[in-house]
């Protein structure tokens, strides 16, 4: 005759044994749907290949449909689709913009003339004729790099619309004792 302890001992390790049987019976399952995913179309599975299939086709159809309109354009302006083309801006010049083939001369311009460069903003355009009279001219476009916010990217843009002249500019203190007519400071 068994004892109510060894009664338990017995029901724990049934039990343990069943929720194993469980556990295997789920995982097998799983096991088998992931593998009916991977089969490729050719072989009757609908898994990986015929997803991506679908992701393609969903792509391929995204793009041949039309685009929809703009929702929105600013009051008194017509939709950029019906604006018209846009100017080609190496032959017409925007206001205030330098044309291809134009070139200034960073070592005798002005403010107002360096900020028609492209990317040269009133700031950037302050910061060069600041640098020029600090430093003297400019010798060339990698110079220019020396301004802080005019990178080489910018430096090789800048590059056809600039010209050096080596003409070294004076500084704050030899221009204004040219313009009354004094010698300048030894």
């Amino acid at each position: 005759m068994t004892t109510p302890a060894e009664r338990r001992v017995w029901a724990v390790l049934v039990g343990m044994a069943l929720l194993g049987a469980a556990v295997r019976w789920v995982g097998l399952r799983r096991l088998e749907a992931a593998l009916v995913a991977a089969q490729p179309a050719a072989e009757g599975g609908r898994g990986a290949q015929g997803a991506l299939d679908r992701q393609q086709a969903a792509v391929d159809s995204a793009r041949r449909a039309p685009r929809p309109p703009a929702r929105r354009s600013r009051p008194g302006r017509p939709p950029k689709a019906l604006a018209g083309p846009r100017p080609d801006t190496s032959t017409h010049a925007l206001p205030g913009s330098i044309l291809k083939g134009e070139a200034v001369d960073v070592n005798s311009a002005t403010v107002t003339e360096l900020e028609r460069l492209p990317r040269i903003g009133p700031a950037l355009a302050q910061r060069m004729v600041a640098w020029r009279e600090a430093h003297g001219s400019f010798q060339g476009p990698e110079d220019l790099r020396h301004v802080r916010g005019i990178g080489p990217a910018t430096a090789r843009q800048l590059a056809e619309f600039v010209t050096f002249s080596g003409r070294r500019r004076p500084f704050s203190r030899e221009a204004s004792a040219s313009t009354l007519d004094v010698p300048p400071p030894a």
